[in-house]
């Protein structure tokens, strides 16, 4: 059904990152680097891949190639900041952080530059190494904080069309449960899938068993939280929707 890395938070992806480059943590900052980029291009499944890591002395730099299907380079380029902060609040995470601090120890500055696959366009967010040195001195994040962080990052990606007639328009955190709102396109697709719930929920499950790293974090991120995930379907036609629920005991169970 719907694609599963949509999950892939753009915040989460320097942990994935972080775990590649920390098996290096040893080496000096070129060498890690140099190390790391031999094991590029990295996917991240579809929405794109990690296609290069660089130093030159003063800057670690990331380059992310994106599938523009699934991300606004645009958007994400009209508020570094919020990806900054994002980016900070994984500070905790304890691959995370010896990255930063191999950055610190080096007086070097983090950059992650999103480029669209197709357009060429980019957006960046730079890290100095004041600021990394802050994030590992704040308070830790909570698994609340990351999560509303990590659904801010991924509401600015909508509407997200996954090519199969349903399109992802929100994410939202309904106290209890995190939820997708996705509007099928077609009233009489609609009209099938509210008669097979059991095989729509079966099927999530089948591609959860298949989540990329970025999507393994996101959903651990809800696990801590203590939070179900949902999925709330509609479409024009109709007042009815289908709700798919998977409980946090049941999300457990793919960690």
């Amino acid at each position: 059904m719907e694609r599963k890395s949509l999950t892939g938070a753009f915040a989460l992806i320097i942990c994935v990152i972080a775990s590649m480059l920390c098996s290096c943590a040893e080496s000096k900052l070129k060498l890690a680097a140099e190390a790391a980029n031999k094991n590029c291009p990295v996917s991240f499944g579809m929405i794109g891949e990690l296609t290069s890591v660089t130093y030159d002395g003063n800057t670690m730099e990331f380059l992310l190639t994106m599938d523009e299907e699934f991300t606004d380079i645009d958007k994400l380029g009209a508020d570094p900041e919020r990806m900054k902060t994002s980016l900070m609040a994984w500070a905790d995470n304890e691959k995370t952080r010896e990255l930063f601090e191999m950055i610190i120890d080096a007086d070097a500055s983090l950059t992650l530059i999103y480029r669209g696959k197709t357009s060429g366009k980019e957006a960046r967010a730079e890290l100095t190494s004041s600021e990394l040195k802050k994030a590992l001195d704040s308070p830790m994040a909570t698994a609340e904080e990351k999560l509303k962080l990590a659904i801010e990052q991924t509401n600015l990606q909508m509407p997200m069309d996954t090519g199969t007639g349903v399109v992802i328009t929100e994410l939202v955190d309904e106290g209890d449960v995190v939820v997708y709102i996705a509007k099928v396109t077609d009233l009489e697709q609609f009209k099938m899938l509210s008669g097979d719930i059991d095989n729509i929920k079966n099927s999530q499950r089948l591609m959860f068993k298949m989540m990329g790293p970025a999507e393994k974090m996101f959903f651990k991120t809800i696990v801590e939280a203590g939070k179900d995930l949902g999925y709330m379907f509609c479409a024009d036609g109709t007042d009815e929707t289908i709700e798919v629920i998977h409980t946090n005991a049941e999300l457990k169970e793919f960690f």
